[in-house]
């Protein structure tokens, strides 16, 4: 399949050849799914917790069947995607920065530093997180798509966290205890699976906080039906917490706002696809 990859802000498009890899993925919600997106509400307590602030009020909303990416994108799939765009300097430009967990020889490469192979890709932006995905065909998840995999369609028990066992703890996730961080950086993807989904996907909580394809608007009451969020905005929004955060970051309706163009190392991504795009005969990834 050929690709049209546009890369943001700089004018050009490279068609690029890649067939979509469903491997690492899980399909979620093989049909159209109602649940409860946000927080219910109830009554913020003592402390006025910030992550509630932004995730009223709950709202139903429908999603389509789609596939989300089992893992984080690792940085091992970063560098082979930067490898496969050697040709293309203007698009490197933008796709690295010197903080990533990579390093360039003109002989070589991209190559990675050691160590990092398949911890999760941090310091990227927005941008190179969508461009990432766009290159292989798919595209950063919805955020009512993340929401519904993380917290499950069960109205009536809806998850908190992402996995069914009560209690938080490192064995789950990657995060900070109010006490000590599990880790001192991001650990490998996949490595804490009593944190993982019912659905079998890994480290929606902890370990690096996740882009969403949304920009930012305030939830209303009113239903929806595969909400994207609006045309534009000023921040994006990230989802799932990073190894630095807290518990409260970790729960499943949390919303964080950030600037598109901002990276962290306890930022990262994964990527998704619709399940009708797989089936479109055209091949044009939604």
């Amino acid at each position: 399949m050929i690709w049209l990859l546009t890369l943001f802000g700089c004018g050009e498009e490279h068609s690029l050849s890649n067939q979509i890899d469903t491997s690492n993925m899980v399909e979620i919600a093989t049909e159209d799914t109602t649940y409860r997106m946000g927080y219910p509400d109830l009554d913020p307590g003592p402390y006025n917790n910030h992550w509630k602030a932004y995730s009223k009020p709950q709202h139903e909303v429908t999603v389509s069947a789609f596939y989300l990416d089992k893992t984080e994108v690792t940085v091992e799939d970063y560098a082979e995607m930067l490898n496969d765009l050697v040709d293309y300097p203007s698009t490197l430009e933008r796709l690295v920065n010197p903080l990533m967990p990579l390093e360039y020889d003109a002989e070589a490469g991209f190559t990675i530093k050691e160590g990092y192979d398949n911890r999760p890709m941090n310091y990227v932006s927005w941008y190179e997180a969508a461009a990432y995905c766009a290159h292989i065909g798919k595209r950063l998840p919805f955020e009512a798509e993340w929401e519904l995999a993380a917290k499950g369609a069960d109205i009536a028990n809806p998850r908190n966290v992402p996995w069914d066992t009560p209690g938080w703890s490192c064995h789950k996730a990657v995060y900070y205890t109010n006490e000590t961080l599990c880790a001192e950086r991001p650990e490998p993807v996949g490595t804490h699976p009593d944190g993982d989904t019912p659905d079998g996907i890994s480290d929606m909580a902890g370990n690096v906080s996740e882009w969403i394809f949304d920009w930012f608007a305030e939830y209303t009451e009113e239903s929806q039906i595969n909400p994207v969020g609006p045309d534009d905005g000023v921040y994006k929004i990230l989802r799932g917490g990073g190894f630095r955060d807290s518990s409260d970051a970790l729960r499943v309706n949390d919303r964080v706002l950030a600037n598109p163009k901002s990276r962290s190392e306890g930022v990262g991504f994964r990527c998704a696809i619709s399940s009708s795009a797989l089936s479109n005969s055209s091949g044009d990834a939604q």
